[in-house]
């Protein structure tokens, strides 16, 4: 049964993972951490009164526009892991958040950190943030990675390798793609091979533009049959040329 730990400064959630969360080989997907950071940072938000229901109550939703997450090691079917979040302060416009996911043993076996916006939902323009969370106390927070999340720069080919058309099931509470979905685009864009033979270190993504319900999208990436270690990727929507994200993975 799924146990939580909630105060002002850091939400824990403490799970078995199931086989639905799992790939062909039993372990963790990296679609699923992400679906785990997503759910857990809305459960801390709503118990700090930020959450989207009260926001949305104001036209303001949060969006995630920048996520990196380091895989030490993957958690396995039926596993329990602790998962941990906490804000770790604002910068500008953007709210920050960090993750740390333990094994049973208190081990951590991945990190992760965010930069999220809260949007008006009619505008689609920013707003501060100190006007929705003020009073935070996440002073001297504890951040997962020196480095603070930076915009990407992607080198990709010119032909795409994978098009998605969005369906349905694609969108999220914000009336757009969900955020993992795309991740989830940019993992198939991968061949076979590689996904079988090798697993994702380290994922860093940039969300730039929503995508909606019908939008024909294009994924491109640089990766080949060579032992590349880093690979590039972006998705850009066909009729506009928007870039909707870009990303960079650099594989074990």
């Amino acid at each position: 049964m799924d146990t939580l730990e909630i105060n002002q400064t850091k939400f824990t959630k403490t799970f078995r993972i199931g086989s639905f969360d799992t790939d062909f080989n039993g372990r963790v997907k990296l679609t699923s951490i992400c679906n785990y950071l997503q759910e857990i940072a809305g459960m801390h938000a709503d118990a700090l009164n930020w959450g989207i229901d009260k926001l949305m109550q104001q036209d303001l939703s949060w969006v995630l526009t920048r996520l990196k997450v380091k895989v030490i090691d993957y958690p396995k079917w039926t596993d329990e892991i602790t998962v941990e979040t906490w804000p770790t302060g604002i910068e500008g416009l953007f709210g920050n958040r960090d993750f740390r996911i333990l094994d049973k043993d208190g081990k951590t076996i991945i990190l992760a950190s965010s930069s999220w916006l809260i949007i008006n939902i009619k505008s689609k323009r920013p707003t501060r943030p100190h006007s929705i969370i003020d009073g935070a106390k996440y002073d001297n927070a504890k951040k997962v990675f020196e480095a603070p999340l930076q915009k990407l720069n992607t080198d990709v080919p010119e032909n795409p390798n994978l098009t998605i058309d969005v369906h349905f099931s694609d969108i999220d509470i914000n009336q757009h793609v969900n955020n993992v979905k795309y991740i989830k685009w940019i993992i198939d864009s991968c061949p076979i091979e590689k996904l079988s033979s090798g697993s994702i270190d380290e994922l860093e993504i940039n969300f730039l533009h929503e995508a909606k319900y019908n939008d024909k999208l294009s994924i491109y990436n640089n990766y080949s049959n060579n032992d590349d270690r880093e690979s590039h990727f972006l998705i850009r929507n066909n009729k506009s040329n928007v870039e909707n994200c870009r990303s960079i993975i650099k594989w074990k």
